[in-house]
C-alpha cells in the first residue's frame, strides 16, 4: 500500500445571487487580511494570528492564513502576493454532502464568518468520482480547500488523500527507458539506457535554478505593475 494525494476539482453550480455576495465578502475579506499580513512581514504563525484575527474570516480561513504567510516570508521568499490568491481553508473547514439520487450529486458546506455556512450545489469532475466517494465516505482524508472565482464561476479545489494499492513490478520491457529529475541546483537531470539495457552517465542542465525563480518573479511583478 501507498499514499497518494489528488486535488479534486468541483464547480459550484448557480448560488443565488446572495450566496455569490456572501462568497465575494469572503473572497475580500481573505485578500485584505492576507496582503496585511504579509506587508506586517508575519514570518510566524503568532505574528499572523495579531493580524488576521480582526478580519471577517472563518477561523477555517485564517488558520489556513497563518499557515500561509509565514510560508511566504520563509519558504517562497514572496516580494508581494497576487491579487488572485484562492481562498484556503483548513481540513475542518469544508464539508461535503452526497445525494446520488438528484440530478446534481454533491453539495459542498463553505465556511463565510463565524458560525455562518453556505451550502451550494457542485458538479464534481467525472473522471475523479472515485476519489470523491472515498472522500465522503472517509476512506481518504481530506487536506486543505480553496475558493477561488474565474470568469465568473466559482470553483473549489479539495486535496484528498488516500491509500491505494502499490502496482505489480513491471518488466524490464516495460520499464521506462529514460529518467528525467527536475531539481533546484541543476533544473534538469537526464539518464538513459544503451542498448545494452545499462544507465548510461546523466546529463545535467545545470542552469542555477534559483536565479530562473528570481527572473520568473521579476517579470511577474513588472507585468503587474504595468497593468
Amino acid at each position: 500500500m501507498g499514499e497518494v494525494t489528488k486535488t479534486l476539482e468541483l464547480k459550484l453550480v448557480d448560488p443565488t445571487v446572495h450566496k455569490r455576495q456572501k462568497l465575494r465578502e469572503t473572497r475580500d475579506a481573505y485578500q485584505q487580511a492576507l496582503q496585511a499580513a504579509f506587508a506586517a512581514g508575519c514570518d510566524t504563525q503568532s505574528a499572523a494570528n495579531d493580524v488576521v484575527v480582526k478580519y471577517d474570516l472563518s477561523g477555517y480561513a485564517k488558520n489556513a492564513l497563518k499557515q500561509y504567510v509565514p510560508q511566504l516570508h520563509n519558504s517562497y521568499d514572496a516580494d508581494e502576493p497576487h491579487d488572485n490568491h484562492p481562498v484556503r481553508f483548513t481540513n475542518e473547514g469544508l464539508q461535503l454532502d452526497h445525494q446520488p439520487q438528484n440530478a446534481i450529486e454533491w453539495y459542498a458546506k463553505i465556511p463565510h464568518h463565524e458560525d455562518y455556512h453556505l451550502w451550494i450545489p457542485a458538479r464534481a469532475n467525472p473522471d475523479q468520482r472515485e476519489w470523491l466517494e472515498a472522500l465522503y465516505a472517509d476512506d481518504a482524508e481530506m487536506g486543505e480547500s480553496r475558493l477561488f472565482e474565474r470568469d465568473g464561476m466559482w470553483y473549489l479545489h479539495i486535496t484528498a488523500t488516500r491509500d491505494v494499492e502499490d502496482k505489480s513490478a513491471a518488466s524490464t520491457d516495460e520499464r521506462t527507458p529514460i529518467g528525467v529529475d527536475i531539481g533546484e541546483a541543476s533544473l534538469v537531470t537526464v539518464c538513459h539506457r544503451d542498448d545494452s539495457g545499462s544507465p548510461v552517465r546523466p546529463e545535467l542542465w545545470a542552469d542555477d535554478g534559483k536565479a530562473v525563480r528570481r527572473l520568473r518573479k521579476t517579470y511577474f511583478t513588472a507585468k503587474r505593475r504595468l497593468q
